[in-house]
């Protein structure tokens, strides 16, 4: 039994080592990509064999997220995945005699550059001692005058031992700072060395190991799906017209892509996604909701802890990891910059696409095209899509903010998709007239951007001072009238929406009240007035706003005396509107 047992084993050995690991060369082939991280979907062809047989996706980045590994099998029935193990290896292995000998060339430059220091202390003492000479034979000199005479032959010797000697300790520390300067680059090329083998000793690379099983030797494809760290996206738009009126714009929106993951995305399609992948993971379960109990507690989920470790790595190892396959301090100095760019980038974007989740929105785009994402770290801008949109100008003016009249443009997103937060630059009749920004604009819903100042209707707001009146005290109030006036220049007959507003208190030390606007206007429960106008060319409207306050004499003194939270004086702190208004009223008288 024993003997047949072990002949068995063999059996067994001399199969599984006849279909030894096979190495599968695989692309990325789509790539989604979220505010934090990407989901990489690489495509390969597997050549299987009758039996199990194991398969190696091999130098992946080190930091990805083990928990995400997905692999799919095709076509269905060529066999069934029976087995995946996700493992680190390090990225080049130094031997500890490569190490050995980098650091022992590293200390003897260092020792030469040691000696070479105490050589020129050595020198600077000799120097010392020579001047110490000098010095006792030029005060010698006149008490051997006085007694016996000068000494030509000796003074002369002592001369020349001075001057020989200070020359020789010159010239030899000369060949000493030359030896030391060049020695300083070989010293740092060496050091370098040795810190990029210790690096490399540290830096990781992921193999992931398919085992199959397959009924019969087949061509088959398998797709490896996998989440990292490393990239983010934000939406950037351009917003072109033509004419002095428009009536129509073309609206382009762009993803503006950033990545570091460690790998090139070439000619992969390139999705883009508002959604957090780590919410995803778990199951969309509810709590009771009962009344008048506290309900049962529910233990903490850690669906992103598997994720929060592969950050962790790429955080460590991302730089080593570009230095490694990387060369040149310029170069360096770039991804630097733009790894510190799109870690600022991914802020932003959680916050903006954090507040989306709140409201129940999550999008995703398709890019166009197939570009190629380099893992440097610079900005990729990938064209999503284009509209032409129905358009209908608007002169809007709120001259308390602003004094110009702005003209803008109302549109209604008919698209299917919303439009994102983002920065939107604007042409018109292929001049580039700046930039503005653009907030959440859901389908069919209409918006507004801006197009520039229009300068033909002139706007006025001026503070009538022999209507208004300020009265310091216990109590001070104050009488406030503003004239407003809204003229039009243009040749044609324009529509403007002119704003003001008026105090709302929400204090009780502080009272609003004599509000009277002439025309016929009343304010809104929030203090603000608007008027539609239409004014034809050369025409003229003129408003008046007029209100009362009373409050606190005192107001102004307590809020700079109050401290803030962190010890500062209030001064360095925002102001509180109310007190922010006042101040700014009492400033006009």
């Amino acid at each position: 039994m024993k003997i047949r047992y072990v002949a068995m084993l063999v059996v067994w050995a001399g199969a599984a080592l006849a279909q030894p690991p096979v190495a599968v060369k695989s692309e990325i082939g789509h790539v989604t990509v979220y505010a934090d991280r990407a989901r990489v979907e690489r495509e390969a062809a597997l050549p299987l064999a009758a039996g199990r047989q194991e398969f190696v996706f091999a130098e992946l980045p080190g930091w990805i997220d083990e928990e995400s590994v997905r692999l799919t099998l095709r076509p269905a029935g060529a066999g069934k995945i029976v087995d995946v193990r996700v493992t680190r290896e390090h990225l080049t292995r130094s031997s500890d005699e490569d190490v050995r000998k980098a650091e022992a060339a590293v200390q003897e430059t260092a020792d030469a550059l040691a000696d070479i220091e105490d050589d020129l202390k050595v020198l600077a003492a000799q120097a010392k001692q020579v001047e110490n000479v000098r010095a006792f034979a030029d005060a010698q000199l006149p008490k051997d005058v006085a007694v016996k005479g000068v000494d030509v032959n000796g003074y002369g010797a002592v001369v020349k031992f001075v001057g020989d000697s200070l020359r020789d300790t010159s010239s030899a520390r000369r060949t000493l700072e030359r030896k030391q300067r060049d020695l300083k680059p070989e010293q740092a090329a060496r050091q370098k060395k040795l810190s990029d083998l210790r690096q490399r000793n540290q830096l990781e690379q992921s193999t992931i190991t398919v085992a199959v099983e397959a009924p019969a030797a087949q061509a088959a494809k398998v797709s490896l799906i996998y989440m990292l760290p490393g990239c983010t996206w934000e939406a950037a738009h351009e917003l072109r017209t033509s004419g002095e009126h428009p009536s129509s714009v073309q609206l382009t929106s762009f993803a503006v892509v950033s990545q570091t993951t460690g790998e090139d995305w070439n000619g992969a399609q390139l999705t883009f996604s508002t959604q957090s992948p780590s919410e995803t993971l778990e199951l969309p379960e509810l709590q009771s909701l009962l009344l008048g109990q506290l309900p049962m507690p529910v233990a903490n989920k850690s669906s992103g802890s598997s994720f929060s470790k592969a950050q962790q790595v790429f955080e460590m190892q991302n730089n080593g990891f570009f230095i490694a396959n990387n060369s040149g301090a310029l170069q360096l100095d770039l991804y630097n910059d733009n790894f510190d760019r799109q870690n600022k980038m991914r802020e932003r974007v959680l916050t903006v696409f954090q507040k989306l989740q709140k409201r129940g929105t999550t999008v995703h785009f398709e890019g166009q095209g197939r570009p190629m994402v380099r893992q440097d770290g610079r900005a990729v801008r990938i064209p999503l899509g284009a509209l032409t949109l129905a358009a209908a100008e608007k002169i809007m003016c709120a001259p308390e903010k602003n004094p110009n009249a702005i003209h803008a443009l109302t549109m209604t997103n008919t698209s299917k998709l919303p439009l994102l937060p983002g920065r939107v630059a604007i042409y018109q009749d292929e001049a580039f007239l700046g930039h503005t920004d653009v907030d959440f604009v859901a389908d069919n819903e209409t918006f507004a951007l801006v197009l520039g100042v229009a300068d033909g209707v002139k706007v006025r707001r001026v503070l009538d001072r022999r209507a208004s009146t300020l009265a310091r005290g216990e109590r001070s109030k104050m009488e406030v009238a503003f004239d407003i006036s809204v003229e039009n220049l243009y040749k044609v007959a324009v529509d403007v929406d002119l704003m003001d507003r008026v105090p709302v208190s929400q204090s009780k030390e502080i009272r609003v009240y004599r509000i009277r606007v002439e025309p016929d206007g009343k304010p809104d429960d929030r203090g603000l007035l608007q008027w539609k106008l239409h004014l034809n060319p050369g025409e003229k409207k003129s408003y008046r706003v007029e209100y009362s306050l009373e409050y606190p004499g005192q107001i102004l003194l307590r809020a700079r005396q109050s401290m803030d939270a962190n010890g500062l004086p209030a001064a360095a702190a925002p102001a509180a509107p109310a007190e922010d208004l006042i101040r700014k009223l009492e400033a006009t008288f």
